[in-house]
């Protein structure tokens, strides 16, 4: 059965197409949430929510480092004999991590809470600390989803997630709710899962996966990924706050229109890369053997995207701007072009890790997320304007990282491994889900 399956594609197209509108329906939902809120909202409070949102999601990216390695350990456990008597259930393991996690942000919550969330910040605090746990949760799941290619499993549970957020958040927008109502409908979709493995035998079977190694390897690697996904989260949707603490409050008073700039350039390229994660570690795994050139093509896809999306930014994005969010959302068309550029470097960036993730060298990963997060907070601090900083903070720290990625594939040795798996393509699935 395993040599089987060594044969067969990592994922089907129809099961790839499947990811896409995931993503797409993700996508979709975190660009109507942030109309909604501007729409809502006026410029200033909408600062506030988007640098929750960031939070948020930030947060939700550290704990991403758990679903990173779970799909490696499912997938690895599943294509070898295991070495361990005691393999991990990485469901459990994982919601261990993010009540860890929840109480490191309840207990530094005074550090930082009053200066990003503003006075009276509690209940967005207590929001923040429920919501951890449960994203962890989520990361485990869509984590062994990959692992056992699930994809249509893992598909459905994406757009679940954002079509339920996205409900929750236009139903206390239309309802004229006051107060921190977006902030919580935002959070409260991280517990979808929860219903999904109730509902789902492939859920279920994900709930109960475990992975190629015992709870202590497991941990020690989650960490290292964690590292690596924290920063991550730094540049990817924490980079608001970073612009928050970095910023003079007179600068922060008009940086609502480059806050909503930054996401907006960014998500066509990092969302549906993201969805694709699951997939490109699975893939890379199959082909670790083959170091640098198993990123030629996707990097060159991503590279031919980021031009064409810088170039579709500086023609339109100005009009785009203003003509869904109001006119007090006018940027120019060079800084939506350069914020592109910087999106495709971000996207890079994740791809590389993806692959050196998958060699099994979650040193060399941490090492580049964290150096790149390093840099690009190192270069908020000069003096220039707050959106010249911002793209060049957004390029060159993720450059840094990709470099050492690079560095660590050049080492792997270029073998094909006994047991290999293809690319996408194949209409044959091992997995019918």
């Amino acid at each position: 059965m395993r040599e089987q399956g060594a044969r067969q594609r990592t994922i089907t197209r129809r099961a790839a197409a499947g990811v896409g509108l995931a993503s797409v329906i993700s996508a979709l939902s975190g660009y109507s949430i942030l109309v909604i809120a501007a729409r809502t909202l006026g410029p200033a409070r909408n600062a506030d929510f988007l640098v929750f949102w960031a939070l948020l999601f930030g947060m939700f990216g550290i704990v991403s480092g758990l679903q990173q390695e779970t799909t490696r350990s499912v997938r690895s456990a599943d294509l070898g004999p295991l070495t361990v008597q005691r393999p991990v259930h990485v469901l459990p393991v994982g919601l261990l991590v993010g009540v860890a996690a929840a109480v490191v942000v309840g207990a530094t919550s005074g550090a930082w809470s009053t200066h990003s969330l503003g006075p009276s910040s509690w209940p967005l605090v207590v929001t923040l600390c429920l919501a951890v746990p449960a994203s962890a949760g989520s990361s485990a799941v869509y984590g062994a989803l990959s692992g056992q290619r699930s994809w249509h499993a893992y598909s459905a549970l994406v757009s679940s997630e954002a079509i339920v957020r996205l409900v929750l958040v236009a139903l206390v927008a239309f309802s004229g709710a006051k107060g921190r109502g977006l902030e919580v409908a935002s959070a409260a979709a991280a517990a979808v899962w929860i219903v999904f493995i109730l509902v789902s035998p492939p859920g279920r079977r994900a709930a109960h996966a475990t992975g190629d190694s015992n709870r202590a390897q497991f941990l020690k690697r989650t960490g290292q990924a964690m590292v690596a996904a924290a920063s991550s989260a730094v540049l990817v949707v924490g980079f608001p706050v970073l612009l928050r603490l970095t910023s003079s409050d007179v600068e922060w008073i008009t940086a609502a229109p480059l806050l909503l700039a930054i996401s907006l350039t960014r998500a066509p390229l990092l969302i549906p890369l993201n969805a694709y994660q699951g997939v490109a570690i699975t893939h890379f795994i199959a082909e670790r053997g083959r170091g640098i050139a198993v990123l030629l093509r996707p990097a060159c896809a991503i590279l031919a995207v980021g031009a064409l999306g810088s170039a579709a930014a500086y023609l339109i994005g100005p009009f785009i701007m203003t003509a869904f969010f109001g006119p007090a959302y006018q940027v120019s068309a060079l800084l939506l072009a350069g914020l592109t550029l910087a999106a495709a470097c971000l996207a890079l960036l994740t791809l590389t890790g993806s692959a050196v993730l998958a060699t099994g060298r979650h040193k060399a990963y941490a090492i580049g997320w964290f150096l790149s997060s390093v840099a690009s907070v190192a270069l908020l601090m000069i003096d220039l304007p707050l959106a010249s900083r911002s793209v060049l903070s957004l390029s060159v720290g993720p450059m840094l990282g990709i470099a050492i990625h690079l560095s660590a594939l050049s080492w792997v040795p270029r073998r094909r491994p006994a047991q290999q798996e293809a690319g996408v393509g194949s209409d044959v699935e091992s997995n019918p889900d």
